[in-house]
């Protein structure tokens, strides 16, 4: 309720709040009380209990709660303000949006209940209509400035992207190192303790272990987080998702307090030296981010040759499956050719070995010079960042974030420079893809036991190739019900065997 303001014990209760102003012009709480308790005794005012709120802006671009301001609202709504006078530093400290003054205005003159602004030295009445057009008046141009202020803020940080300097929070992995007289950023560097951290949670995810499995590994190690906790799989894997280990910079003012899967075609170069190469960064971002990706339990894979043997007679995938109470690997589209699994997955396994332990192989890892190397690790990179974006591309036009007509005149483009750094590559790297899964070698079968059934998809979807041991394809039996050893009844067409067979084509061999 309101009250008579020459009585000398009118009751004020004080709103509070002050911006962390680095121009160091902003008030602080305790200055403002002072200066309102000086107020108060000049005109017999006695305070009540403030309403506060610490650093926390009022500008309608500010996302966090006031519950200072909100309790204050409450209580003038339901009558339990208890006092004749809102007592304001200035009119902006209650709101830099017009629809939030207006709101209070209403309320403070339902309650009958004034205003004090220190700055302005004067009280104003809701009721008094040349008093009310003053605040609204004070709240349009604060919120003008807000958004002055916002849209100077906004250009500063998507400059400072465009740059590259880092920005936001610190990622796990890295430090700032900041000049100790002017405090401005003198570097961003990889930290000593986290960055190894960092590092080998991406040789694992490459090696084709499963963040699970890996959580598992830093919880027996005593690998903690930050903030001394253990990691979640959830945990490495935004970990993993942070461009700054690629030596990247994001910017997504849109998604301010989110943490999501940024667009990989909106990433900057940074101006730091990453801690995994672009390729790797890249190579792992494909992994988290398949749409197919789906962890079970166990977090890994069960079949080596799925959906990547091939069937001989119609040219479909095998898929495994159970019959009997055994596994077979059996035509997906038309059922014309099923094997045992296990003798299959035997008799490739000895053919991989066999390529892997050739010296010819061990060469041809070996052989390169230090300038294929840089040749490699760029095209590698590139070739990364062009199927990322092609795989973006395809989850805009199934999330319906753009028109199937504009993907189909962006997508050939980007179809032929992925095919011209795909060809680049196999110049320059064949067969060291494999680095990273599995290194070949005379011994390569002690290690082979150790790879993890992902990472020996891997191995098979690069060496099972028309280029290098020859695609994958399943025979039928001789005679139905006849039992062929499943050596016998795999078939490898090198990119040779195709030119050979157009070649019998054309002259009707």
């Amino acid at each position: 309720m309101g009250a008579d303001l020459h009585v000398s014990t009118v009751e004020a209760r004080e709103y509070l709040r002050v911006s962390l102003d680095r121009s160091g012009r902003g008030r602080s709480l305790e200055e403002q009380h002072a200066d309102h308790v000086r107020d108060a005794a000049a005109h017999g005012w006695r305070l009540g209990t403030p309403y506060r709120d610490e650093s926390i802006s009022a500008s309608r671009y500010s996302h966090k709660a006031r519950d200072g301001f909100d309790e204050l609202l409450a209580d003038l709504e339901t009558d339990r303000f208890g006092a004749a006078v809102l007592v304001l530093w200035e009119s902006s400290r209650g709101s830099r949006r017009v629809s939030e003054w207006a709101l209070l205005l209403d309320l403070c003159e339902q309650r009958g209940v004034k205003l004090w602004v220190h700055t302005h030295e004067r009280l104003y009445d809701a009721v008094n209509g040349r008093d009310r057009r003053s605040l609204l008046e004070d709240a349009v141009d604060s919120e003008y400035e807000s958004s002055k202020t916002s849209v100077r803020s906004k250009r500063a940080a998507a400059a400072n992207a465009v740059a590259g300097r880092p920005a936001g929070r610190v990622p796990f992995g890295w430090r700032r190192v900041f000049d100790p007289m002017t405090r401005r950023l003198v570097a961003q560097e990889p930290h000593p303790e986290e960055a190894p951290v960092v590092v080998e949670l991406y040789r694992r995810l490459l090696a084709g272990h499963s963040l699970k499995g890996i959580t598992r590994d830093f919880a027996a190690l005593g690998v903690v987080s930050r903030t001394g906790r253990q990691f979640s799989h959830q945990h490495l894997r935004t970990v993993a998702l942070c461009p700054t280990h690629g030596g990247l910079r994001a910017h997504c003012p849109q998604e301010i307090g989110l943490r999501r899967e940024v667009e990989l075609s909106s990433l900057h170069e940074g101006t730091w030296e990453p801690l995994v190469a672009r390729a790797d960064w890249y190579a792992v971002q494909r992994i988290l981010r398949a749409p197919e990706r789906v962890t079970g339990r166990s977090g890994r894979a069960r079949h080596w040759l799925s959906m990547i043997a091939r069937c001989d007679r119609c040219g479909g995938p095998m898929a495994a499956v159970s019959r009997d109470g055994s596994e077979v690997y059996v035509c997906r589209d038309k059922g014309c050719v099923s094997i045992g699994k296990a003798d299959t997955d035997k008799a490739v396994e000895a053919v991989v070995l066999d390529y892997l332990a050739s010296p010819e192989v061990i060469a041809a890892l070996r052989g390169r010079d230090t300038t294929d190397d840089a040749e490699l690790t760029r095209v590698r990179g590139e070739l990364a960042a062009a199927r990322a974006q092609h795989e973006e591309l395809a989850d805009a036009v199934a999330a319906g974030r753009i028109s199937v007509a504009l993907a189909a005149r962006s997508e050939p483009a980007m179809l032929g420079t992925i095919a011209t750094l795909e060809a680049r590559e196999r110049e320059l790297s064949t067969p060291s893809a494999l680095r990273g899964l599995i290194e070949p070698g005379e011994d390569v079968a002690q290690r082979w036991a150790d790879v993890p059934i992902s990472a020996a998809r891997d191995v098979a979807r690069i060496l099972l190739t028309a280029d290098l041991i020859g695609t994958l394809r399943i025979l039928r039996a001789p005679r139905p019900g006849l039992r062929v050893p499943a050596r016998e009844r795999l078939r490898f067409v090198t990119a040779a065997d195709v030119e050979a067979d157009g070649a019998d084509t054309e002259t009707g061999a």
